[in-house]
């Protein structure tokens, strides 16, 4: 007996064994055939190492991923054709103000065309290096995205110094390069600086213009574009020409990004010039929004400037386009916004949205526009109302004020609140959550009337030590409904803006305002209110509730 049992015991080991040995083959298996049956087992990689002293060699052993590259020197050009995540030593740290150890990437090779890093699979992300790449002929490129670089993201990357010395046809310079129609590419917090050609420089270029493939979905954000230069043509910040208008390229979204001191060439045939922004293709509903743009230097041509901010050329589809809360600090020697065929006069087309923009000036753009001092804009561009203020902080109340009253407190219906002859606030205030503790509250009254605009306001949030009192009120501009009760009838919504002086136990200063403010109605309890400074806000972006007081907008 005592042998049987013995027998069936082994029995029983050998199946225990086997289903183990099965149960690990499966899951072997599964790893082996996700994606298709083309995955396989990866693991991380460092450079350098003994096993990988250059980083291509480790972009090379599809086992390898990520890749972490460790902070020093490397020269090389590395061609990337697989799905991957290549780390630098600043990997996460966004580059623009960045400082500490890098993982710098200089080009090895300056004859032709050479990018420091090529893309050519889908998926790929840069994330965290420096890249430098001095070319003595052919163009300069810093990362280049082929075709198939569908997906990829480049982030938290210093480009510095992509420079040509080619003074021929093919002497261009671009940080960064997305060739012949990649699609749902990232551009996320980078340093591009210092690119100089003889030809045309370009921080961001989408190209090319004989593509017969369209960029979709490409997302340009957080970045600083910086010292571009160009010895003959153009400079850019970003640029666009992919199809030259024959392709379709939606999507477009060109967000909080700072572009200066772009420097364009001198040339009697053709003339130099500086689009910060230069969208030479079809983009329809392309969104430029929340940059900053400054330094714009171009010599004039046939008694036009050439310098522009945002530009629309061969662009069919240009007045779908949204350029909403940029800041255009580029005097007026410069336009913020001009459509190319509609320099002279209006062309048969409606006009793209440039609403909302700072133009360098509280009275708006010009000499369409009616300021002396603000950046320029063409026909064909909707810039009514703007920004009296730099955004974020500046409202949007510029030449749209139109006969109205606002007020907000804790008076009874049609009565505005009271305030002394120096501006104090008598009557019973409005309340809203304190930004410093929702348990808490700021108190608030405010009148703003037009035309023309007068009016007076009083925040005072306790528990954050803020008081802020209005020098200054312009507006308002009203619209329906309001933003946080659209279904409710007769809704309306209003902004108002100016200067006022901000009070705190460690100072006092003269600051911008807006507010923003829902009337939703009685008795008031829907009500929203929203305030901010250059340094305060409480009920931003999104208006709070009235927790007593009433708002009352009539026009």
């Amino acid at each position: 007996m005592k042998g049987a049992a013995e027998a069936n015991q082994g029995v029983l080991e050998l199946k225990a064994r086997l289903l183990g040995f099965f149960a690990v083959v499966a899951a072997f298996a599964t790893v082996l055939t996700l994606g298709g049956g083309t995955a396989h087992a990866t693991v991380p990689c460092s450079v350098p190492s003994l096993s990988y002293p250059t980083i291509q060699s480790a972009v090379s052993d599809n086992n390898c991923d990520p890749i972490d590259v460790a902070a020093g020197g490397y020269v090389e050009n590395v061609t990337i054709g697989r799905t991957l995540i290549l780390n630098g030593q600043q990997a996460g740290n966004p580059a623009p103000g960045r400082v500490g150890a890098e993982s710098i990437v200089q080009g090895a090779n300056p004859i032709g065309a050479n990018p420091v890093i090529t893309i050519n699979a889908g998926s790929v992300r840069i994330d965290g290096f420096t890249l430098k790449n001095a070319i003595t002929t052919g163009a300069a490129i810093g990362i280049a995205v082929k075709t198939a670089g569908t997906g990829a993201v480049i982030t938290n990357n210093i480009i510095d110094g992509v420079n040509t010395l080619d003074t021929g046809g093919n002497g261009t310079a671009q940080a960064i390069y997305l060739e012949n129609g990649p699609d749902n590419v990232q551009i996320l917090a980078n340093d591009l600086k210092n690119i100089h050609s003889n030809r045309s420089a370009k921080g961001v270029h989408i190209g090319d213009a004989s593509s017969t493939n369209s960029s979709t979905g490409v997302l340009i954000e957080g970045n600083w574009i910086e010292n571009v230069t160009s010895d003959t043509r153009g400079a850019y910040g970003v640029s666009i020409n992919n199809g030259n208008g024959s392709t379709v390229n939606s999507g477009l979204v060109i967000r909080n990004n700072t572009i200066t001191n772009l420097i364009g060439g001198a040339n009697v045939v053709v003339g130099g010039w500086v689009h910060a922004v230069g969208l030479e293709t079809d983009t329809p509903g392309v969104l430029v929004t929340d940059n900053s743009i400054s330094i714009l230097v171009s010599p004039p041509f046939m008694g036009f400037s050439t310098a522009v901010a945002v530009w629309f050329e061969a662009n069919p589809s240009f007045y779908t386009g949204k350029v909403n809360q940029n800041n255009f600090n580029v005097t007026n020697a410069a336009y913020g916004i001009a459509v190319q065929n509609a320099l002279v006069m209006p062309i048969v087309a409606p006009s793209v949205d440039g609403t909302c923009n700072w133009w360098g000036d509280p009275n708006g753009p010009g000499p369409v526009g009616p300021s002396l001092f603000g950046a320029q804009v063409s026909y064909n561009v909707d810039f009514i109302p703007w920004l009296i203020a730099p955004a974020p902080v500046g409202a949007c109340v510029g030449g749209a004020s139109a006969p109205a009253k606002v007020t907000g407190g804790g008076q009874i219906p049609g009565d505005d609140p009271i305030f002394s002859p120096l501006g104090a606030l008598l009557s019973v205030p409005a309340l809203i959550p304190s930004l410093a503790d929702p348990n808490a509250q700021a108190t608030f009254g405010f009148v703003a009337k037009c035309c023309p605009a007068t009016g007076n306001l009083e925040y005072y949030d306790h528990q954050a030590d803020v008081r802020i009192k209005a020098q200054s009120v312009e507006g308002p501009v009203i619209r329906s409904p309001g933003d946080s009760c659209p279904t409710t009838f007769g809704s309306k919504h209003a902004t108002i803006g100016g200067t006022a002086t901000v009070i705190r136990s460690t100072g006092t200063a003269t600051e911008d305002f807006t507010v923003e403010v829902d009337d939703c109605g009685e008795p008031g309890t829907a009500d929203t209110f929203g305030i901010k400074t250059d340094t305060y806000s409480n009920g931003w972006p999104m208006p709070s509730t009235l927790t007593g007081g009433n708002i009352q907008i009539k026009n």
